[in-house]
């Protein structure tokens, strides 16, 4: 098998924002499929559509503004011949709380897949073919009236390939994808 690159990477316009506007999350056991499937011939574009179990939904956690991201790790060893993409999110969430307390309770229990939204517009699958999990975090009070009451949280999964875009034919399509994600399943 060939390995070669087939392309170069441009420099682009300088109209790119940084930072995480919501994360959607889901057991990993109530997603079905994505096409087209990770690691096949046709896997080189962006997610075109999510099968999920009968009734499910994706659901909603947004983070306080500009406070949270995501970043992909490429862990190589040159010696082993291998490739591996950690993935790491981290969100922050404002005022402890009972609910916020009792979800993250419960995210720390599940095996999920985050779909994350950024600033651009863009959605990202992490945890596609292995899941994340819980892998840190801490809730506070602060010291000072202006510090972080509240949680910030960390989920982290190690995947074969990089995350995935979910495009389909133009961002409307796309949002409209999204949306249906977030209504259960009939």
């Amino acid at each position: 098998m060939d390995c070669l690159f087939t392309d170069g990477i441009a420099k682009g316009c300088r109209n790119n924002s940084g930072g995480l506007k919501r994360a959607l999350i889901q057991n990993k056991s109530e997603i079905t499929s994505f096409t087209p499937a990770i690691g096949g011939v046709t896997d080189e574009g962006a997610i075109t559509a999510v099968v999920m179990e009968s009734g499910a939904q994706f659901f909603e956690f947004i983070p306080n503004k500009m406070s949270s991201n995501w970043v992909e790790n490429i862990q190589s060893n040159v010696q082993n011949g291998t490739i591996g993409y950690e993935q790491v999110l981290n969100l922050i969430f404002s005022k402890n709380e009972a609910a916020k307390r009792n979800q993250i309770k419960l995210l720390g229990q599940a095996e999920t897949v985050v779909i994350v939204e950024d600033y651009n517009g863009k959605y990202f699958v992490l945890g596609e073919e292995n899941g994340v999990e819980l892998t840190g975090g801490n809730s506070g009070s602060g010291t000072a009236l202006t510090d972080l009451n509240g949680w910030n949280v960390t989920l982290g999964g190690m995947e074969h390939y990089p995350a995935r875009e979910i495009f389909v034919e133009d961002k409307a399509t796309t949002d409209a994808l999204i949306a249906a994600l977030l209504v259960a399943a009939a």
